[in-house]
């Protein structure tokens, strides 16, 4: 699948640089290419910059720091996609740099990097979601573990002391 992309790729840029040669020429083709990567890594200066500022004041609590950080994230795509050669990834950067882009796509990355983090405290153990409680699980009953002050949990060893009839 990854080979198809990488594939779909090379088609996309060679066709639309074979098309730029074709109607301007190839000087200006590849003048046009350098001034997009030229204009795509000016832009990422000037935008980092206006970023990094945002999230020094998340970091002193000045503003709420969900829009910083999702900027983080849509600017790291955006300079991959300035680096990766050719004039179609170029483009795609620079209008991911924009900020009424970056306005529109914030709420979408938000919410792939909430489902992300939750996946991820799923899997390392961490209950990410409030309203569930850790207990013992007893042919499929699921039991709480009372409190060490709770008079329940005097004298249990174990779960399963506590919850069942003598003789199981």
């Amino acid at each position: 699948m990854r080979l198809a992309y990488a594939l779909l790729y090379l088609a996309v840029e060679i066709g639309v640089f074979v098309a730029m040669t074709m109607s301007v020429g190839f000087g200006w083709a590849v003048l046009i290419t350098v001034a997009a990567s030229v204009v795509g890594f000016l832009m990422l200066r000037w935008q980092g910059a206006k970023l990094f500022g945002e999230l020094r004041r998340a970091a002193r609590n000045e503003v709420d720091a969900r829009t910083p950080l999702a900027d983080t994230a849509i600017m790291a795509g955006s300079s991959i996609l300035l680096v990766i050669p050719g004039v179609v990834s170029t483009l795609a950067g620079i209008v991911l740099l924009a900020p009424p882009t970056r306005r529109l796509v914030r709420p979408a990355v938000t919410a792939f990097g909430a489902r992300r983090l939750v996946v991820a405290m799923d899997r390392a153990g961490i209950y990410a979601t409030s309203g569930f409680r850790r207990g013992s699980v007893i042919d499929g009953t699921v039991v709480d573990s009372p409190a060490p002050g709770d008079p329940a949990h005097a004298g249990a060893t174990s779960a399963r002391d506590r919850h069942l009839p003598p003789g199981h």
